[in-house]
């Protein structure tokens, strides 16, 4: 039980450390989520995170909440928004646009994913010309590719979109408050993102906002999940303000405090804040001559990531760093033991981001002589 007595600070990509006046919300209040102060709730999260999300008419859309991860939120828009029959495309370079093809698959036989490798920019070209044939109902791609750092092109694959007619299913669970992102005018239909990452509040809850009259037309598909099938979502918020099944209230009383502070502190306040960040740990990574993947490429405010030193293992780096009271992620996939990655949302700021890097150094000093006994150097 020792264990879960340790308190670190959280350098990793979610969970997050959370401010004291998101976790102190948990606790705050008592109800039923059968009763009017529930409604008044979901109603309030509702209108917040529209407003977070800077749409400008906020009458043609709405939010929904789903308890769950944000994968519970992507599977819930791609087993309820299209057909058994109808061809989805999915833009994939890296470990969660694979997911998202993945998930479609399992619902979706006609899904189509266009590969990449992982970091690559996508092929807009093949991209609209799959499109330019007439047959595909719907596009799913992911905004900050988390797996790599990147950024992938919302506004371009938005703005092919649009020509074509066809709807844009956005994951955002990475970028969403974190990455500069205008759902209207990148032509997107469904956006998922997640409580626990830039909103800085608890995992648990995955937030979807999306166009009120591509929710209203959620009535045409037959049901293909009960748990995550939208369109009782969406009925019970129009009729009822809750949610068709039980939620995790204390986690959207956290969230709906959490889109609070995000809208005291302000959108371009935030972004600025969140870049400043990530600025600052890729300028202390260039000091002491650590390389970044690949930073020509448009990167994310929410998360760096860093090559490995030559000869250097993750584990040790991993170890060495949760020693110091700090925990990190690595790579995957093709990145495994190539990167680690430094987050940079939630309750941090510029003097916990040089902590981290004073305990890198120690961290790394300690294997670079080990390196070097090994050697007999």
């Amino acid at each position: 039980m020792d264990e879960f007595k340790k308190s670190f600070k959280l350098l990793c990509p979610g969970p997050v450390n959370v401010w004291p006046e998101i976790a102190s919300a948990l606790t705050e209040y008592e109800f039923c989520h059968r009763e009017e102060e529930f409604s008044a709730l979901f109603e309030s999260v509702q209108r917040n995170a529209l407003a977070v999300a800077g749409i400008r008419e906020p009458d043609k859309y709405t939010a929904l909440l789903v308890t769950g991860s944000g994968t519970a939120g992507n599977e819930s828009v791609l087993n309820s928004v299209v057909d058994t029959d109808d061809v989805v495309v999915v833009m994939a370079n890296g470990e969660f646009g694979e997911r998202l093809g993945a998930i479609s698959k399992t619902y979706n036989p006609k899904t189509e994913v266009i590969e990449h490798a992982w970091g690559e920019l996508y092929d807009l070209e093949r991209f609209e010309a799959r499109l330019a044939q007439g047959d595909v109902k719907l596009v799913a791609m992911v905004h900050h590719e988390t797996s790599t750092g990147f950024l992938n092109p919302v506004e371009d694959v938005g703005a092919i979109c649009h020509k074509y007619g066809v709807r844009l299913f956005l994951d955002a669970v990475s970028s969403f408050s974190a990455d500069r992102l205008d759902l209207e005018a990148s032509h997107v239909t469904f956006m998922t993102t997640s409580s626990g990452k830039a909103l800085a509040s608890y995992p648990g809850v995955a937030l979807l906002i999306g166009v009120r009259a591509a929710f209203e037309a959620l009535s045409e598909h037959p049901a293909r999940n009960h748990y995550l099938d939208l369109r009782r979502y969406y009925a019970f918020s129009e009729k009822y303000q809750q949610t068709p099944n039980t939620p995790a209230v204390p986690l959207i009383l956290s969230l709906n405090r959490a889109l609070e502070l995000a809208l005291r502190e302000g959108r371009e306040e935030r972004l600025a804040r969140l870049e400043a960040y990530a600025n600052h740990v890729r300028k202390r990574c260039a000091e002491r001559g650590l390389e970044t993947l690949n930073p020509l490429r448009k990167l994310s405010n929410a998360v760096t990531s860093v090559r490995i030193p030559s000869g250097v293992a993750f584990e040790d780096i991993r170890l060495g760093l949760r020693a110091e009271g700090f925990v990190i992620y690595g790579g995957k996939g093709p990145f495994q033991n190539e990167i680690f990655q430094v987050a940079t949302f939630g309750n941090i700021d510029l003097d916990i981001i040089d902590e981290f890097f004073d305990a890198l150094d120690r961290v790394l000093d300690a294997a670079v002589t080990d390196l070097r006994a090994l050697a007999g150097q």
